[in-house]
């Protein structure tokens, strides 16, 4: 495939139009205005400006939040594993669109954190160096942070290759790109090693990602002090609503990347089709789970119970329950449904017309299982109701707004597409040659850094976890710091060549790479004019 083919897949590299800045512009500033903004008043003002207080809501439409997008987050790293895993070959592109929406929607979501927290300093400061081990909020920081350093590591593995294809095919950005692969050259063995290691990343991280949610649905079901959450169904409820939420997201994004880049080949209708069935599918198990979490509310739960699910049903907050669920998942389900069961029709427009409703119910879900139990205290003491102020939706607003200049300002810099393997550089670049002594070095270095890796994270996980009663050990900051450190076994094994890799970098190098043909095994390759081999005149 020549450089000009390339150029479709870097569309948003090449193309800039104002419609782009207008974007990063309208982005940039409202999570400036909107977010920064109002999170700054909180913090002199304190979180009465939220409406929230001891004596009624601690927590409200920023912890919904919180839920709904570390739920959009999932889907993402889930989408691009288990394309990977099973090699979805039709799915394949979805992928890095999938992953880098599982970035942004997390990163806005550990700002969300730090606005409900009200002092981020002295929440992490107190987790990481006071932390109870059966607290939720230590449990949330730790997975949080290991699906965050993973997800890191796991996109950066996965698209090193485009990266430095693009420091071949946009000279402009020649430099960023060149930082950015770290020595990466684009070898046959290099390939190899990246999809392997990455391969067992998407391996890892699965279960990396039910943890998260299945945390934060604990967080909720183990705490019985508050009608309608203690539920031992919780983790499975959130993980099933973290994946419809996500997959929602995904379409939607997927779709608008299609109409602006003109993507139509690339995602086909009948991809969008076979999402939008699973979609309609995972909403109707939903469904199923949220018909049953009522039906035994109602019916024959405690007092405290039928009182917060008669208020959703019948009372205050039954105009949102009803409308997010028969406006926003019913009728979009039966919209699913028929146009999977109708092989003449095929739209991706139907299929974001289903998928944006459910965003949206979901999120109403996330705040009807966190407020309305607040309105329903188990002690008898004043109620103060509560309601969304404006700084709260100016706080939901903004982070919204953060996630649209993020994903736009990513779309810009890095590829959003993998390249397919059939592309080739015009002009290759010659793999470095690497002297016998510093191979054996680099070979050496290579495995007694992965084993000292390992140990080290390990020992710091052992060590955390042991010293968790010792009020003066940092035993959170300790397991985390090993976490991190174990998460950087992938970065040296795919950037530190070892030593049978690098004597073989030059034989098992493509043609493509070197421009040569390789000799045929178990030849020895003919002498040439000068007196040397073809491995000499190839270094």
């Amino acid at each position: 495939m020549a450089d000009r083919d390339a150029f479709i897949y870097l569309r948003p590299q090449l193309r800039t139009t104002w419609k782009t800045y207008a974007l990063l512009i309208l982005g940039l500033a409202g999570a400036v205005w909107f977010f920064y903004g109002a999170f700054i008043y909180q913090f002199f003002h304190g979180h009465q400006v939220t409406g929230q207080g001891t004596q009624g809501a601690m927590w409200g439409t920023i912890v919904a939040n919180i839920v709904q997008l570390i739920g959009v987050s999932h889907v993402g790293i889930a989408i691009s594993a288990t394309v990977r895993i099973l090699k979805l070959k039709r799915y394949q592109q979805l992928a890095r669109v999938a992953e880098l929406v599982t970035l942004v929607s997390l990163t806005a979501a550990v700002t969300n954190i730090a606005a409900d927290v009200g002092r981020p300093d002295r929440f992490i400061y107190n987790v990481a160096m006071h932390g109870n081990f059966t607290g939720p909020f230590v449990w949330s920081c730790t997975v949080i942070t290991n699906y965050l350093v993973g997800s890191l590591v796991y996109l950066y593995l996965a698209m090193r290759r485009d990266i430095y294809l693009c420091s071949r095919v946009l000279p402009r950005r020649r430099w960023l790109y060149r930082l950015l692969a770290l020595g990466y050259t684009d070898t046959h063995e290099e390939r190899e090693n990246h999809e392997r290691v990455v391969w067992w990343c998407a391996v890892i991280i699965l279960p990396i990602m039910v943890s998260v949610h299945s945390v934060y649905g604990w967080v909720f079901g183990l705490n019985a002090g508050r009608p309608a959450w203690f539920n031992p169904f919780q983790a499975p409820y959130f993980v099933l609503g973290a994946v419809v939420t996500g997959f929602s997201g995904v379409i939607v994004v997927a779709a608008t990347i299609t109409r602006v880049y003109r993507w139509h080949e690339i995602f086909p209708d009948r991809m969008f089709k076979g999402l939008g069935i699973f979609l309609g599918f995972i909403t109707l198990l939903y469904l199923y789970f949220l018909f049953s979490e009522v039906l035994t509310g109602v019916y024959a739960a405690p007092e405290a119970e039928r009182e917060v699910f008669n208020d959703l049903l019948f009372g205050r907050f039954a105009p949102i329950a009803w409308g997010a669920t028969v406006g926003g998942m019913m009728i979009p389900f039966w919209i699913l449904f028929i146009q999977g069961a109708n092989p003449k029709i095929c739209s991706t427009r139907v299929v974001v017309i289903g998928a944006a409703p459910i965003f949206f119910a979901m999120w109403c879900w996330r705040y009807l299982i966190t407020v309305p139990s607040f309105f329903h205290p188990h002690l008898p003491y004043r109620l103060v109701e509560y309601w969304p102020t404006l700084f709260d939706w100016s706080l939901v607003a903004g982070s919204y707004f953060f996630t649209l200049f993020f994903y736009v300002a990513l779309v810009k810099i890095v590829p959003i597409l993998e390249i397919p393997e059939a592309f080739m550089p015009e002009h290759p670049v010659r793999p470095p040659r690497i002297p016998m002594q510093r191979r054996k070095t680099l070979g050496v270095l290579k495995r007694v850094t992965a084993y000292a890796t390992v140990l080290a994270g390990v020992g710091l996980i052992a060590y955390g976890i042991s010293t968790r009663h010792d009020h003066f050990a940092p035993s959170p900051a300790i397991w985390i710091a090993g976490i991190i450190c174990l998460w950087t076994i992938p970065l040296q094994v795919c950037m530190i060549p070892g030593f049978a890799s690098a004597a073989r970098r030059l034989r098992r190098a493509t043609p493509g790479t070197l421009g040569l043909l390789r000799p045929p095994r178990n030849v020895v390759p003919k002498r040439v004019a000068a007196g040397v081999t073809w491995q000499e005149r190839a270094a």
